[in-house]
């Protein structure tokens, strides 16, 4: 299985934004380039978009985005060349994971422009022990608000779950409580040659 990776350095627009999420995943993103990896790689130049698929890992700092499938757009320069991220489109068994969350859905969009992540179709957010469900989660990066959404027609009503432990942070810390580990193989280390 031959994993085809590119790293991408981008100075202004990236893929994964410096801010956090409050009550939604987030934490701290380091600067630096989003390295993607996967099983496959496709380029559509005219389109300007880039499809990894195959246990694909976008990482940037200590952020990751794993998902089955994700679809890279690209603005054009003057030149023709790809210039910078405008968004990732993210499908099946999509995990947005940071330092101290996971949220997993099954469709995932990050819009760089307006700096907003979405996950849909049976979202689970979870901080250390702490778990909420719903069917919809915007986060506006910018802001640090997020919404979460209930699942409709669900048997909850549509209504969204959250459980709460207190002192859950502490039992994190002692590994009683552990975070989601989404599936695949993790980022790859990069090979020259």
């Amino acid at each position: 299985m031959t994993v085809n990776r590119i790293a991408i350095a981008l100075l202004g627009a990236t893929a994964l934004s410096a801010a956090a999420f409050a009550q939604a995943p987030g934490g701290a993103m380091n600067e630096g380039p989003l390295d993607v990896s996967a099983d496959n790689l496709q380029v559509f130049e005219a389109e300007g978009r880039a499809v990894y698929s195959g246990d694909v890992n976008a990482v940037r700092g200590a952020t990751r985005l794993r998902a089955d499938r994700v679809d890279v757009f690209f603005r054009a320069s003057d030149t023709g060349a790809f210039e910078a991220v405008t968004r990732l489109v993210a499908e099946g068994q999509v995990y947005y994971v940071t330092a101290g969350e996971v949220a997993h859905g099954e469709h995932g969009v990050y819009n760089v422009e307006t700096e907003t992540i979405t996950l849909t179709g049976n979202v689970v957010l979870t901080q250390g022990c702490n778990v909420s469900t719903g069917s919809r989660l915007v986060a506006d990066l910018a802001t640090g608000v997020s919404r979460l959404q209930g699942n409709e027609g669900a048997q909850s009503g549509g209504r969204v779950r959250s459980v709460f432990f207190p002192g859950a942070q502490d039992e994190v810390e002692q590994g009683d409580c552990e975070m989601p580990t989404p599936p695949g193989d993790g980022p790859q280390a990069f090979e020259n040659g």
